[in-house]
């Protein structure tokens, strides 16, 4: 049987501080079924729909042992429970219908949008047995971003305060960053965010943040350097924040910053070329100094060790004088002449009782 995904992760997957916290995952996925000698439409439409939930919910597990370094087993096997016996909510029908199979006959596909909820009392037999440790256990799932400026607290309008943005070139679409911030972006109306290596998705600027798949991140998003509004010139328009969510749909639609000349002028090739040079030069010396740092620790590390190892021969070597022929002499010799110095006190004492008795 063909199996396609379509895999989008809008799970927030910080696990588990919060014990009993079930993550969802919002994902695409096909299924299929054929009417062979006797099965109804209606019947093998329902086991196409029962086939998608089931590959929603096997693709979903798979991702997340990917995205997960795990030595217990124990720990394994609840994460391939709590999937197996994961609620699969439709969200959408995205396409279905009939097609001709030359050796099955008449076939029935569907494609769906559903969430996949784990099974809630494998996800709390996890959280106890990761619990109370620095790092969750031998679970190590993606760092969650940190909340983004100006979202840390409500607005005095009880709403989280979305920032300006600037329109940068992407291919022959438009694509929306934070100015003067790395790998915050709005496109299509959503933002995406790219932050410790891993992408994630939110509807709004202050919104939950899920975690996207590399592959479902749109391309236009991709296709833009995260350093690319630090590399704009500071008179570069900025556009308000209300602007942007009343009229990015009608902007893209009528190509409204091809109109303005400072957006025309990024579009130009050298430019471009410009902007991606300059990012390169300064990821190529971020790369240099992390190397040189690298390079520093790991000395430190040889020279500690070394230090060590001389300090354990050092050990080991007066050692070996303890345990040296004339040494086990002049001990054994020092001993006897402390037992002799004893026996000579003991008289002494012995006669001071006596006198000490007559007086009594």
């Amino acid at each position: 049987m063909k199996i396609s995904f379509l895999f989008i992760v809008l799970a927030f997957f910080v696990f588990i501080k919060s014990a009993h916290a079930v993550q969802s995952t919002v994902t695409e996925a096909e299924g299929y079924s054929c009417m062979g000698d006797e099965k109804s439409r209606k019947r093998t439409e329902q086991d196409a729909m029962i086939d998608a939930k089931k590959n929603a919910a096997e693709y979903t597990s798979t991702y997340v042992k990917s995205e997960t370094q795990v030595q217990n087993f124990a720990v394994q096997k609840d994460i391939v429970t709590a999937y197996s016996n994961a609620e699969v909510t439709i969200i959408e029908d995205l396409d279905k219908g009939w097609y001709k199979d030359p050796s099955a006959g008449d076939c029935y596909k569907i494609k769906i949008k559903a969430e996949v909820t784990p099974d809630q009392e494998a996800m709390k037999r996890i959280a106890l047995a990761t619990a109370g440790t620095g790092t969750e256990g031998t679970l190590s799932f993606p760092v969650a971003p940190p909340p983004l400026p100006g979202t840390e607290s409500p607005t005095a309008q009880g709403s989280q305060a979305t920032p300006d943005v600037v329109v940068v070139p992407s291919e022959q679409t438009y694509v929306y960053m934070v100015p003067n911030t790395t790998g915050i972006y709005f496109y299509d109306g959503f933002w995406f965010r790219y932050y410790e290596g891993y992408w994630f998705r939110a509807p709004g600027y202050g919104s939950r943040w899920g975690m996207v798949a590399a592959v479902a991140v749109p391309r236009a998003v991709a296709n833009v350097p995260p350093e690319y509004p630090r590399y704009l010139p500071p008179t570069y328009t900025r556009i308000p924040a209300r602007d942007l969510q009343q009229h990015w749909q009608e902007w893209d639609r009528t190509r409204e910053w091809n109109n303005h000349d400072w957006f025309r002028n990024e579009l130009k090739a050298d430019v471009v070329q410009q902007r991606q040079a300059l990012i390169q030069h300064e990821r190529d010396e971020h790369q240099k100094r992390r190397e040189r740092i690298s390079q520093a620790q790991e000395q430190h590390r040889l020279e500690m060790e070394h230090k060590g190892q001389i300090a354990r021969q050092q050990q080991a070597q007066h050692a070996d004088k303890l345990d040296h022929p004339k040494s086990k002499k002049e001990k054994q010799e020092r001993q006897q002449k402390e037992r002799k110095q004893k026996k000579k006190k003991k008289p002494k004492k012995a006669k001071q009782i006596k006198k000490e008795q007559k007086r009594g």
